[in-house]
């Protein structure tokens, strides 16, 4: 999976590389009346998860990429999007036991309003988490399904290039782990700062 990861990340800075010095080929396109956030968006994230499993804080860090396609009437802009993140997500012990999370994945719908090159927007859709919870007697892993919803905003640093800054809180309703000694009941949210960058086509 590391390996998978790196290959991701690594096509993802060659596009946006590529992109920004052959500047002038795609949509977005700065200037006096502001920038066009339409078309094909592609991208990379890092995010700074806090949250909770139950009575367990959580905390790590989670990076990946996103790929989505946007929607422009003047200052409207609308579209869809989806995401995945790995990392290494963990809880502190409760007394009990740990929550961790490897995976957030999502799927999404955005809308905002374009103020130039600044574009402000709101985000919800589904989610799912590849997550695991462990005490003294051993481990259970699930893969969770739920919602997230989130608030942002994309600032067009070059005609092909933008920047954004993202806020999310993932919830994952009841969920229970069966570990060997017995069964646990928690209901896991993560809260997630990400920042990114995207080339548009």
């Amino acid at each position: 999976m590391r390996n998978w990861v790196v290959g991701v990340l690594g096509v993802g800075a060659a596009l946006i590389a590529s992109s920004a010095q052959a500047d002038g080929l795609y949509r977005t396109n700065t200037g006096l009346a502001g920038a066009d956030f339409s078309g094909v968006e592609v991208g990379l994230n890092l995010g700074l998860g806090i949250g909770s499993g139950g009575a367990v804080n959580t905390s790590g860090i989670a990076g990946g990429a996103h790929a989505g396609y946007n929607l422009q009437n003047g200052p409207i802009v609308g579209g869809v999007e989806g995401d995945i993140l790995l990392g290494n997500i963990n809880g502190g012990s409760n007394g009990y036991g740990s929550f961790s999370q490897s995976s957030l994945e999502s799927f999404r719908g955005r809308a905002g309003y374009a103020f130039g090159d600044i574009l402000g927007y709101g985000t919800i859709g589904w989610a799912w988490s590849t997550s695991s919870y462990e005490n003294f007697s051993g481990s259970s892993g699930s893969t969770l399904s739920g919602y997230v919803m989130g608030v942002g905003a994309e600032y067009a640093l070059t005609k092909t290039v933008t920047a954004r800054a993202e806020l999310r809180r993932y919830n994952f309703g009841d969920t229970t782990f069966y570990v060997p000694n017995g069964r646990i009941s928690t209901t896991p949210e993560t809260n997630m700062l990400l920042l990114g960058v995207s080339t548009h086509f």
